[in-house]
């Protein structure tokens, strides 16, 4: 689930986007960080802002921490998705909800 939208100026364009979503991440035994996608290409690189969601509060705690990461040593985001790891014990799941924003001024656009 995500939702997508624009800031608009009709002098300069477009000035700023957004997108903010849910998903889920699992720890695989060697690590590997896994890749999200936006539902709508950014026109430049965005911040993006990551919450994890305890959703088995009644169960037992696994101690986690999530980071954004890229495998190849570059950014961990790009204008077309961005890649989360998570430390913790191999099959442990969590879901977590994810904020990215864009915003230009009215020469960047």
């Amino acid at each position: 689930m995500s939702a997508q939208g624009q800031l608009w100026d009709n002098q300069h364009g477009v000035e700023g986007e957004i997108e903010a979503g849910k998903g889920q991440i699992t720890r695989y035994s060697n690590g590997q960080p896994t890749r999200f996608t936006f539902k709508k290409r950014f026109q430049r690189t965005p911040n993006v802002q990551i919450t994890p969601i305890l959703t088995n509060r009644h169960g037992t705690f696994n101690p986690f921490y999530l980071y954004l990461m890229n495998p190849s040593g570059g950014p961990p985001a790009d204008e077309d998705g961005f890649y989360l790891g998570i430390y913790s014990k191999p099959g442990v799941s969590i879901d977590f909800e994810y904020f990215a924003t864009g915003i230009y001024d009215g020469e960047d656009s």
